[in-house]
């Protein structure tokens, strides 16, 4: 009787093993699992196709019911009982340093990915965004973040060997900005000489990224330049934040337990208003990851920041919101954008940040070569003193207004006194008789202010490949009062400047 009681309670036991997880798989859609931090895979449909097959396996294998429980207490058993990181992301250096363990990262760490055609590339990239800021009389920064592995090499497993021969990323990358009048940094030095004293990257949590206070020292080097730029800027000063120490009980992105005390900063008094979701929905973005804006109506200054960022400037825009009148940050994938958001925020600072460990992954696989990209050239001041041509300038045609409606006379744009869209827009292309236009760049000016690029790469990224010219008029609302907009068309070759359209722009009765 008891073989058979217990023969039961195994067989009930066994089928809900089998049968439970199938039950409580995870059918929500937009899922991240906490274990490995990857995006999970949406359901593919029914389909006889091999290539089907196998996405359904990848869909039933990470959202299987009690996954994440499951590979926790994996993880967790193999650290107590023999202290070893059985984990798809991290892995233990030594005397308990943890670091992350993506093959690029490793890689690059052995200096056997240091790409230089790619870092060429690159640097001709920022080169020559600075040339377009300049222009603008608008100052760039190009700020490199080094890994913990670079900091901290001393820690890293002694399992992975470096090829001394070959240059590391950030040496040739530094030998490549060298060539140029790039303004860039890369506080490598003043960590490592830092670290002597204090800890700026954690033993355990966030293996990916600098500390507090690490990120305090390196946003330190930018307020240095600040102060040399802009004499209204406040300074950065350790004085504005409590400094406290946190006790994390599990890796950043990850559910492995640890216990340490970590430094976290915050302002005594925030004087920032999060402006983030005003513009959130109107924006044109490749990733609206990271994006914030804050405004600050205290502040002593008219200045905007621009900060195209990843996740290793996250949350320091609280180093400047109560500095800047509006401070914007966006994800540096959103490079095809940056005319566009220079053209809307009205900038005077643009950063351009990159994680040492991105350059060598991420971004690579992203972004197969700068080579192509382009900036439209900015309107010439001198030209803003000319008459318009009296020749016959390009046709134009309207492709999508929002935010605003086109009134009858075809030259009056009607805001809606109650709202609207936060950014209005005026998409449009311009032709010549021929049916080609890339003899021509595209400007606006709106009120008194000065005129914009309506052309930018994401909108032609053939340059001057592509057709139709494509223009774009992009204003923040609370900009745009009763002002009037000159659509404006310069001619490449011949240098004439044509008066397309003057809108008016009124608000509705």
């Amino acid at each position: 009787m008891k073989n058979k009681i217990s023969n039961i309670v195994f067989i009930v036991i066994f089928m809900a093993v089998l049968i439970l997880p199938a039950l409580f798989i995870n059918r929500k859609s937009n899922q991240i699992s906490e274990i490995d931090n990857q995006l999970l895979v949406e359901w593919p449909g029914i389909d006889l196709r091999l290539s089907t097959i196998a996405d359904i396996e990848k869909y039933v294998d990470g959202r299987i019911g009690f996954r994440e429980e499951m590979i926790s207490s994996y993880i967790s058993l193999n650290d107590k009982l023999f202290h070893v990181m059985v984990h798809p992301l991290f892995m233990y250096g030594k005397e308990g340093h943890i670091f992350f363990k993506d093959p690029y990262y490793i890689r690059a760490y052995q200096r056997l990915n240091t790409d230089e055609v790619w870092l060429d590339s690159f640097t001709g990239f920022l080169e020559k965004t600075k040339d377009y800021l300049e222009k603008k009389d608008i100052k760039f920064i190009y700020y490199l973040c080094p890994d913990k592995k670079t900091v901290y090499s001393e820690y890293f497993p002694d399992t992975i060997h470096v090829k001394e021969d070959n240059p590391s990323v950030i040496e040739y990358l530094r030998k490549d900005l060298e060539k140029t009048d790039i303004e860039y940094i890369i506080p490598l030095e003043e960590l490592t000489e830092a670290k002597k004293t204090q800890v700026v990257y954690n033993k355990l949590y966030d293996a990916t990224h600098w500390n507090e206070d690490g990120a305090f020292i390196g946003h330190e080097l930018i307020d240095k330049k600040l102060q040399e730029y802009f004499d209204d800027v406040e300074e950065l000063k350790k004085d504005d934040f409590e400094r406290t120490m946190e006790t994390q009980t599990s890796l950043d992105i990850s559910r492995f337990p640890i216990n340490e005390q970590v430094p976290l900063y915050t302002l005594k008094e925030e004087k920032g208003q999060n402006f983030t979701d005003l513009l959130l929905m109107d924006l044109k973005f490749d990733s609206p990851t990271f994006y914030s804006h804050f405004n600050n109506p205290e502040c002593q200054n008219d200045r905007k920041l621009l900060v195209f960022t990843d996740s290793y400037f996250k949350g320091y825009y609280k180093f400047y919101e109560n500095r800047f009148k509006d401070v914007y940050f966006v994800h540096r994938q959103n490079y095809r954008y940056l005319q566009y958001y220079v053209n809307l925020f009205f900038p005077d600072m643009v950063i351009f940040e990159t994680a040492e460990r991105s350059i060598t992954g991420e971004m690579m696989e992203a972004i197969e070569s700068f080579d192509d990209y382009y900036y439209e050239p900015g309107f010439d001041k001198e030209k803003e003193k000319e008459a318009y041509s009296e020749g016959d300038a390009p046709s134009y045609e309207l492709t999508e207004l929002k935010g605003v409606t086109l009134a009858e006379d075809n030259k009056t744009l009607l805001l809606n006194v109650e709202g609207g869209a936060s950014i209005v827009s005026i998409e449009g292309y311009i032709r010549d008789t021929e049916g080609f236009a890339r003899d021509y760049d595209v400007y606006a000016k709106i009120g008194d202010s000065e005129l914009v690029e309506c052309n930018y790469y994401a909108l032609n990224p053939l340059g001057e490949l592509s057709v139709n010219n494509n223009f774009s008029i992009n204003i923040q609302r609370r900009y745009l009062f009763e002002e009037d907009i000159d659509l404006i068309a310069l001619n490449r070759n011949t240098g004439e400047k044509f008066l397309l359209n003057r809108f008016e722009v009124r608000y509705e009765n």
